[in-house]
């Protein structure tokens, strides 16, 4: 790249920042905030805040970025999804769901995380193109890109043009909040029946979920209710709490709610649930009541996505509720919906930075998983690495304690040790196809380095797994419990490098189609049925080259390795 002279003029000035603040974001930019930190110390209170603007507008052009390439690989799946004569079929993943698979496994997210993403990047790219180019100039950033994405969802092509002229030009002055409220009235005036719609929609999509959080605690929630049953609910377990404080119970109100909603929960009828706690008051020794009266930390208030792959809090306080402070026999009424023109108190819904599950790490010993395609057919010095790695990791007598189970002894060591090697020789792979311009055979490439190592492995795979047992395996396609609590034990959770979906309640899979014959655990691994799909779907390969050590190829030709006893 040819660097502009005012540019260079720049750059080689003596000032940390004088001129750059005007910079467009891109390559010239990231020149200019390419800076040591040490260098910060010298600039003003002005100077700082100059480059801090100009960073969010850079990571907004870095962002417009990410989503383009996602878009054009979902763009270029969708079209050959079309000559596939597998297309439609049920039990494998249709070319979105890969992509965002894909995506998942490459940006280390989670798979909503990445469908999201997904989602977003292909209604730049087709539906808003005003948002993509202000996005990409750095006038916009991606949380209010998110606002005007979703809230332009599902209405009519000529409606979301207009809604997008209406608002793109001054949304880089307007917070998220301001500019959520200004599209909701526009659409409110252009299309009201496709308001009524989406919010009908989102009803009929209701459900309770529950997210463990960062604090080892967990979260429940009831999501998408009708609103004038869900501020119902809220103002009502507000109201008898209230009149709880009122009777004695002198803990804060938040904890009396949550309380009180637990019980009811629970299976408890409402007047059992107040008597109940009534009692656990009254015999509260005054120092508990002490500590429990001290607040929580108040969260940070996040209004939209804070990064382009993680997720933000909404922590909105409710305020109090009109003549909540009665008695609680006069509150154990039922819960009456409140009518279409009652104004509803608004809920409190605070969730925890855990309430995502963040995606695990596939290899223990290598970075996590991360997108690193492989390169040339030839294994010659793989070969000898895993032979090595054999005579010096096997014991003589056969096998280790446990197949993959290791935990602090050596052969989780090892087997990291193997894992390292892989990945090693995958890397040289993609760097002998780059280098002889072969990428788009990128996935035959790793396909058959990886096929070569496995069956290399295979004589001292089966003598570990059989260790001193009369013969390898068990008979039968269904392992037997004892063999199923090993696999579980050898992965928690599905072996996806980004799911967390607990192993109990994954389908057991055998990793090379089972034939009749055996059933091994150095042939199992725990699949939730969405990545058991991901496996069989065209372009995926999953090989367990050693058991536990389970190595996913994606279509685009990346790798990610899952090793045993993952944490």
């Amino acid at each position: 790249m040819v660097m502009p002279a005012e540019l260079v003029e720049v750059v080689s000035g003596e000032g940390e920042w004088e001129g750059r603040g005007w910079f467009p974001p891109g390559p010239a930019l990231g020149v200019c905030l390419s800076g040591g930190r040490e260098r910060l110390g010298d600039l003003t209170d002005s100077e700082l805040l100059e480059v801090a603007a100009a960073a969010h507008r850079q990571a907004a052009w870095a962002q417009s970025r990410e989503l383009a390439a996602i878009a054009e690989l979902s763009r270029r799946r969708a079209q050959a999804e079309e000559a596939e004569e597998d297309a439609g079929d049920p039990r494998v993943l249709s070319s979105r769901e890969s992509v965002t698979e894909e995506v998942a496994s490459t940006l280390t997210v989670t798979g909503n995380a990445a469908a999201t993403l997904v989602h977003l990047a292909e209604r730049l790219a087709v539906d808003l193109p005003g948002t993509r180019e202000a996005l990409e100039a750095g006038r916009i950033d991606l949380p209010k890109a998110r606002v005007i994405c979703d809230l332009s969802e599902g209405l009519p092509e000529g409606v979301v043009r207009r809604v997008e002229e209406a608002v793109i030009g001054r949304a880089s002055g307007q917070t998220t909040g301001q500019l959520r409220r200004r599209i909701r009235r526009i659409v409110q005036r252009l299309a009201p029946e496709a308001i009524e719609q989406r919010r009908s929609d989102a009803v009929a999509r209701r459900r309770l979920e529950v997210w463990d959080t960062a604090s080892g605690t967990a979260d429940l929630g009831l999501l998408d209710l009708a609103p004038e049953e869900a501020h119902g609910i809220y103002n009502k377990i507000t109201a008898v709490a209230a009149g709880l404080r009122s009777d004695g119970d002198v803990r804060p109100l938040n904890l009396i709610r949550a309380d009180l909603a637990k019980t009811l929960l629970q299976g408890a009828e409402l007047p059992e649930a107040v008597r109940a706690l009534l009692t656990s008051a009254q015999a509260r020794s005054p120092a508990t009541n002490a500590d429990e009266q001290t607040p929580p930390p108040p969260r940070p208030e996040l209004d939209e996505l804070s990064a382009l792959s993680g997720h933000a809090d909404k922590a909105k306080q409710s305020p109090p509720v009109q003549g909540a402070r009665m008695g609680v026999s006069e509150l154990l009424a039922p819960v009456v919906p409140m009518s279409a023109g009652e104004r509803p108190v608004p809920a409190s819904r605070m969730n925890d930075d855990g309430r995502s599950p963040t995606a695990r790490a596939g290899a223990s010993g290598l970075p996590a998983p991360v997108a690193r395609p492989g390169e040339g057919p030839v294994l010659t010095t793989c070969v000898m690495d895993v032979d090595e790695w054999v005579s010096a990791a096997i014991p003589a007598d056969g096998a280790f304690t446990s197949a993959g189970m290791a935990g602090p002894g050596e052969e989780l060591t090892e087997v990291r040790a193997l894992a390292g090697m892989v990945d090693r020789r995958l890397t040289g792979v993609l760097n002998r196809a780059r280098a002889l311009g072969r990428l788009e055979e990128l996935p035959q490439m790793i396909g058959r380095a990886v096929r070569d190592i496995h069956d290399r492995l295979a004589t001292a795979r089966e003598a570990h797994c059989q260790g001193g047992a009369d013969r390898h395996g068990h008979a039968g396609y269904r392992p037997p419990a004892v063999m199923r609590r090993e696999v579980e034990d050898r992965h928690p959770t599905c072996v996806f490098p980004t799911c967390n979906i607990r192993s109990s309640r994954c389908d057991l899979d055998h990793t090379t189609p089972w034939s009749p014959g055996i059933t091994c655990a150095c042939n199992l691994a725990p699949l939730c049925r969405r990545h058991h799909r991901t496996k069989q779907t065209r372009g995926w390969k999953l090989t367990q080259i050693w058991p536990g050590l389970l190595i996913w190829i994606t279509p685009s030709g990346a790798w990610h390795i899952t090793l045993p006893n993952r944490e």
